[in-house]
């Protein structure tokens, strides 16, 4: 199925108007830090739109008998465990081009879930063989450091205040520490899923002073040929959204 997104689907309001029902929904799910440098909900936002573009993608938004409802499972949970569904209404604005109108993030438990619907609808998966979610040490890690610092380096130079010849040498020093340090924890390593495949976060920590360091992390995928590609690289608080629409990551320096 194609791909659509959560605002061409749906008319969700006005952008303080989404913004309160992402505050809600937060307060109603397991506690977590959903802020990043945009808003108190910016990763949520992030989280939310990549989820509904996976349930559409894979037919998985639900509609009643009578086309009046629809709804996706937010793959998110209430703190006593129980699904968070966000539910559209048939929009009957004449002026709108758009057929569906978010009403509203709904505990599965709730009258206003069950009065209108019979069924849950499935979560959203990112792959079928969930041995890909782990990364294999042993395979061989490629790193292009000038094309990621060529391509990355606004990014980079906001984080790291040094000059790029330097930030070069410190990058090749840093990934092969890396590399030995997965060697001996592979759970170092965070999936991702970016362009419809999985794909892993690397943590990488460049010193900036004598006794300060930033945490970046190189974006890396498996090649046809089995080996590793790093092939750009992100702030800390882009590789936490990226990771979170697969799963709320766990790993130390990422949180």
């Amino acid at each position: 199925m194609e791909e659509l997104g959560l605002f061409d689907y749906a008319f969700c309001g006005t952008k303080d108007g989404y913004n309160n029902m992402l505050e809600y929904l937060a307060k109603i799910v397991e506690p977590e830090n959903w802020s990043n440098e945009e808003s108190s909900v910016g990763v949520l936002y992030k989280y939310v739109a990549g989820t509904f573009k996976q349930c559409y993608k894979q037919n998985k938004i639900i509609k009643t008998d009578d086309e009046n409802y629809s709804c996706f499972n937010t793959g998110l949970l209430t703190p006593n465990g129980n699904d968070v569904v966000a539910i559209f209404e048939k929009n009957n604005k004449e002026d709108s081009l758009l057929l569906w109108r978010l009403q509203s993030f709904r505990d599965i438990t709730e009258r206003n879930f069950l009065n209108i619907f019979s069924k849950v609808p499935e979560l959203a998966t990112y792959t079928n063989n969930y041995e890909e979610l782990y990364f294999k040490p042993d395979i061989q890690i490629v790193v292009s450091t000038d094309h990621i610092l060529d391509d990355n380096w606004e990014r980079i130079k906001e984080v790291i205040p040094l000059d790029k010849s330097v930030v070069k040498t410190l990058l090749i020093g840093v990934v092969e520490e890396t590399k030995k340090k997965i060697k001996r924890n592979m759970r170092l390593v965070v999936p991702q899923f970016y362009n419809n495949q999985i794909m892993y976060l690397m943590p990488i920590e460049i010193p900036v002073s004598d006794n300060k360091k930033e945490t970046m992390a190189l974006a890396v995928e498996l090649t046809s040929t089995n080996q590793y590609r790093a092939n750009t690289i992100f702030t800390k608080s882009m590789a936490y959204e990226k990771a979170r629409l697969l799963m709320k990551p766990e790993s130390n320096w990422l949180i």
